[in-house]
Parts: C-alpha cells; sequence; structure tokens
C-alpha cells in the first residue's frame, strides 16, 4: 500500500512536471513570437534600398509580393509595432509608402507599396555587442539606379575592354570606406564618434586628391551611407579593371592606450584557401583573372593547371601588395604615429582578389581620445589621404602599368608633381628640389624656409605644379575639349586661347597645346 501510494505520488509529480514544462514551453513560445519592432531604419545604396527593423527579440515572419500594385508584405506572428514609419524618408528609393495593420489578432502586417520594380531578399540578425535582434529586407533595383554615385557605377569607358596600343589609359585605383548603413563599425571613446563616418570623409579626401593628377582615375566603393558586402567590395573593384585596392578603416582596443596606424595586406594562409574557393567554383561560373589587360577563363583548364594559374597570380598581388603598402607607410612616417613600421599580413576577406594588389589601412584607434579627436577634424583626414595619395603614386611611379600615362612620363623622364610633398625619413631639400627639376633656391622661397632644415611629415609646396604635364595631346575619337581641360587640370578657357579656338569644334587627329595649370 506504502509503495502504491508512493507510485502514485511520483506519477503526479510527473504529470505536474509535464504540465510545467508544457506551459513552459508554451510560454518560450509565446516570448519567442511576441517581440516587437522597435524600430525602422532606411539606407539607399546605388542598387538597392536596405530597410532594418530593430526587434525586441527573435521572430518568425514571412515575405512575399503582390502586384497590381507593386508591393512587398511582410508577416510578423505575434509582433507589434513600436516605430512610426511615417518618419522615413523614402526619397530616392524605389519605395512610395508603407503601412501595417494587425491581422488575424496577433500578426504585424506590414506593407511595402513600391514604385518601381525590385527583388527583395531578407534575413535576421542575432544579437551583438552594439543592437539586438534584426530583420533585414534589402530591395534590389530591377535595373541600375540613375542616381549610383561617382563611384559605383559598373562597366565605364575607363575599364570596359583592353587599352588600344596607341592609348595612355588611367591607374584606376579603388578606394573603399569601412563598414556603412546599419554597420556603424568602431564606436569611439565617446560613444558617438562611429568609424564609418570618419573612414568615408578619409576615403573621399583621398578620392579628391587622386583625381587631381593627370593618370589616376579613382573609384569610390561605396560614397554614402550605406553597407557594401564584402565579397561584393572586391567585386566592384574588379568590375571597374582596378590596378590598386585601398581598404580605409579605423582601430579600436579595449583600452585608451592603443594609437598608431597600421597597414594590412593578405596572409599566405587565407590566400591559400581563396586559391582552392576559387577553383573549386570554376565550373560554376566563369571565374576571371587578368585584370586590365585581357582576362583568363579558369573554367577551360583542368583543376591543377587553373590552381597554378591562380596561385601564381595571387602571389603576385601578395607581392605587389606588400611594396604598396610600404611606399604608403614610408609617406606616412611622420604624418601620424605608426603602430608597425612594416605592413602586416592578416586573414581579411576584403583582400582577397587574387588580381588586384589590396591593402587596408587601419588610420588610428576611436577608443584612443586624443587620436579620435585628430581622425574627426578635416585638417588631419586632408593630411592622411595626402600621405596615402602619394604613397600610391610611389607605388605607381616605380613600376607603372603598360599602357598607362604614368608609364609614358617615366619613359619620358617626366616626374608628376604632387603639389604638396609630404617629407619622409631620408629626405633632403636639395633631393626633393632635384627630383622635382626646381631650384633649391625656388623651393625654399615658396616653403619661407631660411635654413636647410626640414623634419618629417612637413608639407612642401613644390613650385610650378603642372609643368611636368605632357605639352602636347593629340585628339582621340570620343573626346571633347572639356574633357581634355580636365584631364590636365587646365581651365576651358586657357585651352582655347593657346589654341587659338574659338569654337568647342575639335577634330580626331588634331595636336593642341597644353598650357601650364
Amino acid at each position: 500500500m506504502k509503495s502504491q501510494h508512493y507510485l502514485s505520488s511520483i506519477k503526479g509529480s510527473s504529470r505536474c512536471l509535464t504540465l510545467a514544462l508544457a506551459v513552459g514551453t508554451l510560454l518560450a513560445s509565446f516570448a519567442v513570437s511576441a517581440a516587437s519592432v522597435e524600430e525602422v531604419r532606411l539606407w539607399r545604396a546605388p542598387d538597392h534600398t536596405r530597410l532594418v527593423f530593430d526587434l525586441s527579440g527573435e521572430v518568425e515572419y514571412k515575405l512575399f509580393t503582390l502586384s497590381n500594385p507593386a508591393r512587398v508584405v511582410i508577416d510578423i506572428e505575434g509582433s507589434s509595432l513600436g516605430g512610426d514609419l511615417s518618419r522615413l524618408d523614402f526619397n530616392e528609393s524605389p519605395i512610395s509608402g508603407m503601412r501595417s495593420a494587425i491581422r488575424d489578432e496577433n500578426t504585424l502586417r506590414i506593407v511595402i507599396d513600391l514604385g518601381a520594380q525590385v527583388e527583395p531578399r531578407s534575413f535576421t540578425l542575432a544579437p551583438n555587442s552594439e543592437q539586438g535582434d534584426r530583420l533585414v529586407v534589402d530591395l534590389y533595383d530591377e535595373s541600375p539606379s540613375a542616381n549610383a554615385p561617382r563611384s559605383t557605377i559598373t562597366n565605364s569607358s575607363n575599364s570596359t575592354s583592353a587599352p588600344r596600343s596607341d592609348e595612355r589609359r588611367n591607374i584606376i585605383v579603388a578606394i573603399s570606406a569601412g563598414h556603412g548603413g546599419e554597420d556603424p563599425g568602431g564606436i569611439g571613446y565617446d560613444g558617438k564618434l562611429r568609424e564609418k563616418n570618419i573612414t568615408l570623409k578619409i576615403a573621399r579626401a583621398l578620392f579628391d586628391q587622386l583625381e587631381r593628377m593627370p593618370g589616376y582615375t579613382p573609384i569610390m566603393i561605396r560614397d554614402g551611407d550605406y553597407y557594401v558586402e564584402l565579397q561584393r567590395r572586391s567585386e566592384i573593384a574588379r568590375e571597374e579593371r582596378a590596378d590598386l585596392f585601398v581598404a580605409v578603416h579605423t582601430d579600436w582596443y579595449r583600452t585608451s592606450r592603443a594609437n598608431g596606424l597600421t597597414i594590412y595586406a593578405l596572409s599566405g594562409d587565407r590566400a591559400d584557401r581563396e586559391n582552392s574557393r576559387r577553383v573549386a567554383q570554376k565550373e560554376n561560373n566563369a571565374d576571371l583573372l587578368g585584370g586590365v589587360g585581357g582576362d583568363l577563363d579558369l573554367s577551360s583548364w583542368d583543376d591543377d593547371v587553373a590552381l597554378t594559374l591562380v596561385s601564381l597570380q595571387m602571389a603576385w598581388s601578395m607581392e605587389q601588395s606588400l611594396i604598396a603598402g610600404t611606399r604608403v607607410l614610408e609617406s606616412l612616417d611622420g604624418v601620424t604615429r605608426l603602430r608597425r613600421d612594416k605592413v602586416q599580413q592578416a586573414s581579411l576577406e576584403v583582400l582577397k582578389s587574387p588580381d588586384i594588389p589590396s591593402m587596408l589601412i587601419e588610420t588610428g584607434y576611436l577608443t584612443n581620445p586624443d587620436e579620435a579627436r585628430r581622425l574627426n577634424t578635416s585638417a588631419f583626414q586632408q593630411k592622411l589621404a595626402r600621405g596615402i595619395a602619394q604613397g600610391v603614386m610611389n607605388y605607381f611611379y616605380d613600376a607603372p602599368p603598360e599602357g598607362t600615362l604614368v608609364a609614358w612620363q617615366k619613359s619620358n623622364g617626366i616626374v608628376p608633381l604632387p603639389g604638396i610633398y609630404m617629407v619622409k625619413r631620408g629626405d633632403s631639400l636639395s633631393v626633393i628640389a632635384q627630383r622635382y627639376n626646381v631650384r633649391l633656391a625656388e623651393l625654399k622661397s615658396v616653403n619661407s624656409i631660411s635654413s636647410n632644415t626640414i623634419h618629417i611629415g612637413q608639407e612642401l609646396t613644390i613650385p610650378g605644379v603642372g609643368t611636368a604635364e605632357p605639352e602636347e595631346h593629340t585628339i582621340r575619337r570620343g573626346e571633347t575639349l572639356s574633357e581634355i581641360a580636365q584631364r590636365y587640370q587646365v581651365s576651358l578657357g586657357s585651352l582655347r586661347q593657346a589654341n587659338n579656338i574659338t569654337n568647342d569644334r575639335i577634330m580626331v587627329g588634331q595636336i593642341l597645346k597644353i598650357p601650364a595649370s
């Protein structure tokens, strides 16, 4: 009898436990599905619009499209909307409006009204140190945006085909500002500074520096506050036939003491993995190598040969990345503290292109108050950009790509004048004057220098900027006077005057005199 009572107690306890577990499971399920939408954020990129729904927890959702009129519909089980959709700015996006309602008593339905056809994609993100659960909806344009920024329009006239032998093409430098959009990157010591904003300002300053130099065409991987996937960044550079890829970032550390600039190139370990991946995928898509001069289709080779070809190309790219990074480090020595005086190698996704030399520049630490405040000033951003640009130009002048204007300049003994030269270790006034073919007295005069003392990082004005450019230009098919004036950094009026032109009519083969800028 006692044992039977004991058994009944066990059964009763078991039922209670089962009931408790069932209730707990139900409550847990309710907790997961009852998460609310706390805020909705929007970013416009050149080829898509991103919506980020900030959530109070995990959700179950369904996304589908409706036509006549075109709409994207999102159903979120057991949820509610806490944000205000009316505050969103839909300008320059395919969205004409957004609305929400509760249906079937506990399902939040969000309807995105469209003014243009899109391809929707969606995914959820788990919480991180900065943000909670998120639902991300990307609306990809079915045709390229007419409002795409100066940088990300692919298939440009500079890059779609190999240059003809009678042309002198520009060197193309792809500039990638780190993070962007819903990804702020590192957060500053004050909780306000965002890496994505600092990197974009430095990248734009670098763009402006290179754009002013004849023989260079910079492109911006992102030119606004939106996110570009890491793999897509190197793809854009390859589509644009870039000769160099420069990623701009800021650093972060758990204490405020860390400071200084570091440059990274791809490590051998990551390179080996990337080589194997490209060979493994060669049957599924025509993976191309070869850069500006031509393309090599890996699918036409067996795996062993393809791996050898990719490995050789990657070895060249890694070697050139280290050389280019070293030239930039040399130019930045004195501009800011170098945390490492040699290029470091790391397994970074954004540096993995096998046919484009690539570097990532950590410009300083936002967690260091002094360095963060300096990085946030326009004067220091411009100084960094000048140093990076000078290093890039030094690298390409040492070994210019065949068929480029820089290669032509070097073969004719012309040293491009940077306008502002940043003194680096080992420089002297006489060496700088000799390098740019200017008189020492004139160099000292324009810089108000009475002695021969200069210091690392000092900025010197080089007199006679523009005199080192070609004095004549032979007009090619498709060129205009305004384009030629812009290329040589001279005014349209002075170009007309130097050639006795009263209108803008020019002919193929005509030789123009290029006035000093």
